[in-house]
């Protein structure tokens, strides 16, 4: 079934963005209207992946955003299985797309819907995203067999503080590089576009510890199981700092990472705070 977003008049010079009907947000006659086009680009595509409709980050700013994930065009993510006897199976998109904000007018390029505001923008940006994907009708099931949409899981924890100090100083990987899965096997060469490390360890399921499929775009991270962390923070929201220069960006918890690796963000996060990388290279805070 297809999707459509509409506006209309609320009051005043309030105008209501809707998909298929059901309220999203008001704002103004322009943002509003640019919203509206935008998904209206995406829901063209009807090859598009809607599961991958998530907060992410971009120029310092929380937004929502849907990657250029599809089926039925040839592509593959390989995934590196370990009870399987060739060491790998296969997905049949791309699931770990590169992540810019995009606003061509494309309904193939289309990436951008909409920034979020307000005192805890991560937190909205994630409200408003599952208000989209309640919305929507999906193009076939996510990666992880659901249809319709699962929300993405809302912590608790809304607060702009912050509650304690987890560690001054933490190891930082990533996960969910656009050259994982391009390559059958443990590992993916470098590809064209990015040289962040030489091969990547592929990834071994489409889903993070919390059931959600792992959506490199999100805000998104797995914590070590060292001291429990992975359990401990499990969906709540942390704040991950780059000691190299002291840019920060609040995640979800939603996955555990090996013993002694701190934490892994998911690539856009990763991206948007410097990449910071190794032992010792981020500050990691609970908040309130």
């Amino acid at each position: 079934m297809a999707n459509t977003a509409t506006i209309n008049l609320i009051t005043g010079d309030v105008y209501g963005l809707y998909v298929n009907g059901k309220y999203i947000v008001g704002d103004t006659f322009s943002r509003v209207d640019a919203v509206k086009q935008r998904l209206n680009y995406i829901f063209a595509d009807s090859n598009r992946d809607l599961d991958f409709i998530t907060p992410s980050y971009e120029n310092g700013q929380y937004v929502i955003s849907c990657p250029r994930v599809r089926r039925n065009v040839g592509q593959v993510t390989y995934l590196y299985d370990t009870n399987g006897s060739d060491g790998w199976k296969q997905h049949p998109s791309k699931l770990y797309e590169p992540t810019h904000w995009s606003n061509t007018g494309s309904s193939t390029t289309q990436t951008a819907i909409m920034t979020a505001s307000g005192p805890v923008p991560w937190h909205n940006a994630l409200l408003t995203a599952n208000q989209i994907r309640a919305a929507v009708n999906p193009n076939f099931a996510s990666a992880a067999g659901h249809n319709p949409l699962r929300a993405l899981v809302a912590p608790t924890n809304t607060s702009a503080s912050v509650q304690s100090v987890i560690s001054s100083s933490a190891r930082c990987d990533f996960y969910g590089h656009p050259c994982q899965g391009t390559a059958a096997g443990t590992t993916s060469p470098s590809c064209s576009g990015y040289s962040d490390l030489s091969a990547y360890q592929n990834i071994s399921n489409v889903t993070a510890g919390n059931g959600e499929v792992l959506h490199p775009v999100d805000l998104t991270c797995a914590m070590t199981s060292t001291n429990n962390w992975g359990s401990t923070y499990r969906n709540k929201y942390i704040r991950v700092t780059n000691l190299s220069n002291n840019q920060s960006i609040v995640v979800r918890v939603t996955d555990t990472a090996p013993a002694n690796r701190g934490v892994e963000l998911t690539y856009r996060a990763w991206v948007g705070i410097g990449k910071p990388s190794g032992a010792n290279s981020v500050k990691i805070e609970l908040m309130s």
